[in-house]
């Protein structure tokens, strides 16, 4: 896969050169040489057609198997989705939070808008799978024809399709859609909001735009530093071109403001600047964990090296042949840009430089350990490897085919391997459960086994909530016996339902397993099979074995 990227890169590169030359030998003569016009009219002339072919590639990317696969799920997709059950059946979030604008989580917090989404389809699909993830599939797919869209009437529809193409093969692209989680709704709603500012003319467009934005608010908390951001010098870009007026501006900023207020209290209140947490139905409550202070420009310079390579260099988040690419484009980009503020005229480059730069800046004031946090500059990154692309290509159809056929056989080699790996197996399988949920189910199908405690010790962070999702607990039980306990200044969680939680980490909780007294009520003892020290002690005590995935279960 590496070389094919090498390779693909390298063909650019020489073609780029042998291009120069030939360009600077026609100059020489006095002759022009001319651009290769036939992709143009191929564009203009098949795009539904071309259109079709890409409804395909989304058959094949993102809609194939969707909410079978992955099969695993994630803790924070789990949390979610249980929040997102007693939002749909009880109007409050697992502790009893009526409608919040921003979820409690495990004490770290989590945005909303996926949740409710979810909420949504619950009450119309009932609570499974397909309904807790379909709304990050219904985002990204808006956010793929408002990016078309975008860029088709700014430029033209050889760049807009190229740029879809680019989108829908993206690995980062087929991840996403497929897990629920809060913040991959960012990048689709950016690209929503970015159409429809690019689109208003008249004064409810601007209303429209705006509301747009205060949504995507609600996609993920790092948009509150990233946003504004980029809306401030976005505006000074229009304003200095003369395409929007103060009026429209305010218009604009109503809807932002409006929807923001909510959020901005709940900071005040986190801060502990407010103090009232229900305001009617609304909730807004005080994290045990409040991570404002990890944001800080000093982050810029201090993991700003760090995060640059998470963002770029983070395996399956974008093809390594895109990297050089992405620089090339970016220069292009940033000299068009150059070009359209000294010109005053609109460019949809130069807002795709401005979104990049100012998105980017704001996230590097946080710590970007994951590819999730920077989601939002993936759409932004591969407008920048379609102008390099386009620039190397747009003397020759035959190069252009070149680079179709390279970038098709990358998505191909890409989705076998996270149809027959990724998808089954996560590589962080502390973060992920695959058979927890649905032991969990079966073992609550048995009317004997569904009455007998549960002990449980496997290698999931928080299995707790696996637990609360699987049997669709209501908040009001998960509250009534939800119980913690506090290990080196750290709670955890001890006791949901009649199902016991053991640390397998901690010393004291392998001994207080081994010491429960089986011997005056049946039990079920549910161990990861890596723990071969308790595994081996359960064994001697003879109570009977099977095998469940990575997991142990003992019937004493």
């Amino acid at each position: 896969m590496k070389l094919l990227n090498y390779v693909f890169v390298l063909i650019l590169i020489i073609s780029a050169i042998v291009i120069q030359i030939l360009q600077y030998r026609a100059n020489k003569k006095g002759k022009i040489f001319t651009i290769d016009k036939s992709i143009d009219a191929f564009c203009n002339q098949h795009y539904k057609k071309i259109w079709c072919f890409f409804i395909v590639l989304l058959l094949i990317s993102v809609i194939y198997q969707f909410g079978t696969l992955p099969v695993y799920i994630g803790v924070d997709e789990a949390a979610m989705a249980y929040d997102a059950h007693c939002i749909a059946n009880y109007g409050t979030d697992r502790y009893l939070n009526s409608f919040p604008v921003y979820l409690p989580n495990f004490g770290n917090g989590q945005s909303v808008l996926c949740c409710y989404m979810a909420a949504f389809f619950i009450k119309i699909l009932g609570s499974n799978i397909f309904a807790y993830r379909i709304p990050a599939l219904l985002v990204y797919l808006v956010g793929l024809v408002a990016s078309y869209l975008l860029v088709a009437k700014a430029k033209n529809k050889k760049t807009a399709l190229i740029f879809t193409f680019f989108i829908i093969t993206c690995p980062w692209n087929i991840f996403s859609p497929r897990e629920a989680l809060d913040c991959n709704l960012y990048a689709g709603m950016f690209m929503l909001s970015l159409w429809l500012m690019q689109k208003a003319e008249k004064n409810y467009q601007y209303l429209l735009a705006g509301l747009s934005v205060g949504i995507t608010l609600y996609t993920y908390c790092l948009s509150w530093i990233t946003m504004p951001f980029f809306l401030v010098v976005w505006s000074i870009y229009m304003l200095w071109i003369k395409k929007i007026k103060i009026k429209q501006i305010c218009l604009f900023a109503l809807p932002i403001i409006l929807l923001a207020m909510p959020l901005i209290y709940f900071l005040l209140v986190n801060f502990g600047i407010a103090h009232t947490t229900k305001i009617g139905i609304f909730t807004f409550p005080i994290l045990e964990d409040f991570r404002a202070s990890q944001i800080a420009i000093k982050n810029i310079w201090e993991t700003g090296l760090e995060s640059i390579k998470v963002i770029f260099f983070t395996e399956n988040a974008i093809y390594p042949a895109y990297v050089p690419l992405f620089l090339l484009g970016f220069i292009i980009g940033i000299k068009k840009t150059y070009r359209a503020i000294k010109q005053k005229q609109y460019s949809i480059t130069a807002v795709f430089v401005i979104a990049f730069t100012t998105l980017s800046l704001g996230l590097l004031c946080t710590t970007i350990g994951t590819a999730n946090k920077a989601n939002v500059l993936y759409i932004p990154i591969l407008y920048f490897v379609t102008l390099a692309v386009l620039e190397i290509v747009k003397y020759s159809k035959w190069l252009c085919l070149v680079a179709f056929v390279f970038i098709t056989i990358f998505f191909i080699q890409f989705e076998l391997k996270y149809y027959f790996v990724y998808a089954k197996y996560s590589s962080m399988s502390w973060y992920t459960d695959q058979y927890l949920i649905r032991l969990t189910e079966e073992i609550e199908e048995n009317e004997i086994a569904k009455n007998c405690k549960k002990y449980v010790m496997v290698d999931e962070t928080s299995p707790y909530i696996y637990t609360a999702l699987s049997l669709k607990m209501s908040p009001y039980e998960f509250m009534d016996t939800w119980q913690q306990k506090e290990y080196y200044g750290v709670k955890e969680t001890h006791k949901l339902g009649n199902y016991y939680y053991y640390n397998y980490y901690i010393a004291e909780d392998k001994e207080k397993l081994k010491q429960i007294d089986f011997s005056q009520e049946k039990g079920i003892i549910i161990l990861s099979m890596e723990y071969n020290d308790v595994v081996s002690y359960m064994e001697e005590k003879g109570y009977d074995r099977y095998q469940y995935g990575n997991l142990y279960v003992f019937v004493t």
